[in-house]
């Protein structure tokens, strides 16, 4: 055998052009298969967003957590073409109708009389998202520990956002709240400074369960004594020695409010649930008509506005969700909504705002829950598709939302759908969808007294499981243990708030989501596909041949080494 078959078979070279050549074929098999499979999730994928013009739009901070969550994501698939600047709701209605901004954001509609201004061009309310007034605080008890489970009743709010009951070891409170740990320390109320749907909302709920009490302290401050956008807050200094506003914090914003109540123990205000889950603060539990105490939560909000009634354009009714028996309810939930135009919009800008619109009322939904609200029924979501085909420019929408297009988890089924609000009709080309759940009522709804059994007969349309009911004291009273703060069964009556949001904090989940997007709604074309299976072909071939054409001087070089390596190992 030649020397140079002797040196070959020793192999030194060989064998690293071969482990060489293994690297490669596996990195390239491995590129290979990642494209495959890349290509045949993308073939699934919702088609990515086309770029488009840069889309402003401004209002309500009551919808902004959800609103900027779903501007980031868009960006992530489409660049900067969304841009929401978070104000108030009130600022959003009149810098739409001033045509300021593309589209406003708002709970309350031009009807309320809020605005200052009015819209010239046709214009028209989709809801984007349900949530709730959280009665966010912060409070350290005797012990010094956080107290995490306070209940409170629509007469005890009342008295406290009037300035009535001054202190956390109230008698008032404390009856509602015997087995927790009060301290005598002051309440201090934060308050919207600024008009906004959060005011709207609270003071609606307030003049609905208390008008005694909460039109006699609005009259007193000068203030109309129906649901109001400005608080009744005195702008001149001084009020009646019966309501003591000493050490009330004025915020605009829901922002500044809940960094507020944040900062100061003894605080409390009221926000939409999203800034309690960014704050790691708790909401207190209030009592319903059915003389339950629920916090906010995804289903506790969604069962809750069964019994919200929305008129011809949409805009919402909520003398039926405080009446609402339902175990569940949390009873200051409320719907929010975007304004835009119809036929009058930029073509361009259309586009890309039918877009953000099918995207929220679908995808966007699926995050809801962890944000700190609950998503829009599949009727609210057919809404939002009819709007879309009324905007100038926007891509014609789904007739209906089914699972093949619309990721809504009430939608698609990843969660079992409560019931629907009653829509009596709709603007433009709708008609009223119905409604699913909401059926009829009867019995007691004051939440006053003690109850026992039922709260009347319900009668509802729905069929997906429910999971209140069961647990629940037979009083209709959340049970309580002496010397200890208030526990009760986990069904929606002193069941803590999600904290899934904690995880990571919402920047890390924006960070998931964004990746997520890559992989739902891009992915290459199928010309891309087919160049990178050919480019890795190539990425395999081309190193084994330049390998071969350097095997024969290798060859002729062994016997030198090999014998070089026999002088170095004597």
């Amino acid at each position: 055998m030649s020397t140079d078959a002797s040196a070959e078979r020793c192999g030194w070279r060989p064998r690293r052009r071969s482990a060489l050549a293994a690297v490669i074929a596996v990195a390239s098999v491995g590129c290979i298969a990642t494209l495959g499979e890349i290509g045949t999730s993308s073939l699934n994928a919702t088609p990515a967003l086309a770029s488009g013009p840069l889309v402003n739009g401004g209002g309500s901070s009551y919808a902004a957590v959800a609103i900027n969550q779903w501007d980031a994501e868009i960006q992530s698939i489409d660049g900067d073409t969304i841009n929401y600047n978070t104000s108030s709701s009130v600022i959003g209605l009149n810098e739409f109708a001033q045509n300021q901004i593309d589209f406003g954001a708002s709970e309350i509609g031009y009807s309320t009389g809020q605005a200052s201004a009015s819209p010239s061009e046709p214009y028209q309310y989709l809801p984007d998202v349900a949530g709730a007034e959280c009665l966010m605080y912060n409070l350290t008890g005797i012990t010094g520990k956080p107290i995490t489970q306070l209940l409170l009743n629509a007469r005890v709010m009342a008295e406290i956002f009037s300035g009535q009951i001054k202190f956390w070891d109230d008698p008032a409170i404390k009856a509602l709240n015997s087995g927790a740990l009060l301290p005598h320390t002051p309440i201090s109320v934060v308050w919207r400074s600024d008009a906004s749907g959060d005011n709207y909302l609270f003071s609606e709920y307030l003049t609905f369960e208390q008008p005694q009490i909460w039109k006699a302290f609005s009259a007193a401050m000068g203030y109309p004594a129906s649901a109001d956008a400005v608080f009744p807050y005195p702008q001149q200094g001084g009020y009646p020695k019966k309501y003591d506003l000493t050490g009330w914090i004025g915020a605009q914003g829901s922002d500044i409010a809940s960094n507020d109540v944040s900062a100061s123990n003894g605080a409390i205000t009221y926000v939409e649930t999203a800034y309690a889950y960014l704050h790691d603060k708790p909401c207190a539990f209030v009592e319903n008509a059915s003389g339950h105490y629920v916090i906010p939560t995804e289903l506790n909000d969604a069962v809750a506005l069964e019994g919200a009634q929305l008129l011809p354009d949409l805009e919402q009714k909520l003398d039926g969700v405080y009446t609402n028996a339902l175990p569940d309810t949390y009873p200051i939930s409320a719907y929010s909504y975007l304004i835009t135009q119809e036929a009058t919009e930029s073509p361009q800008k259309g586009a890309v705002l039918g877009q953000f619109i099918q995207f929220l009322a679908c995808r966007g939904q699926d995050a809801a829950g962890q944000l700190g609200y609950s998503p829009l029924p599949p009727n609210l979501v057919e809404d939002d598709f009819n709007a879309v085909d009324r905007i100038a420019g926007a891509a014609k929408a789904p007739a209906t939302p089914t699972a093949a297009n619309c990721q809504n988890p009430y939608v698609d089924g990843q969660t079992p759908l409560p019931g629907e609000p009653k829509v009596t009709g709709q603007n433009g080309t709708g008609t009223g969808s119905g409604s699913q759940g909401t059926g009829s009522q009867t019995g007691s709804s004051s939440g006053t007294g003690d109850q026992t059994g039922g709260t009347g007969a319900t009668t509802t349309t729905t069929t997906s499981p429910r999971t209140s009911g069961s647990g629940h004291s037979s009083k209709g009273k959340p049970t309580k243990t002496k010397g200890s703060e208030p526990t009760g069964p986990q069904t929606g009556v002193l069941t803590a708030p999600k904290k899934s949001h904690s995880s990571g904090g919402i920047p890390g989940y924006k960070l998931l989501l964004a990746v997520n997007s890559l992989h739902d709604n891009g992915g290459p074309s199928g010309t891309t596909l087919w160049l990178a299976l050919g480019a890795s072909l190539v990425v395999l071939v081309v190193p084994a041949l330049l390998l071969g054409r350097r095997r024969r001087p290798n060859r002729a070089a062994a016997p030198a080494r090999v014998a070089k390596r026999g002088h170095d190992h004597r």
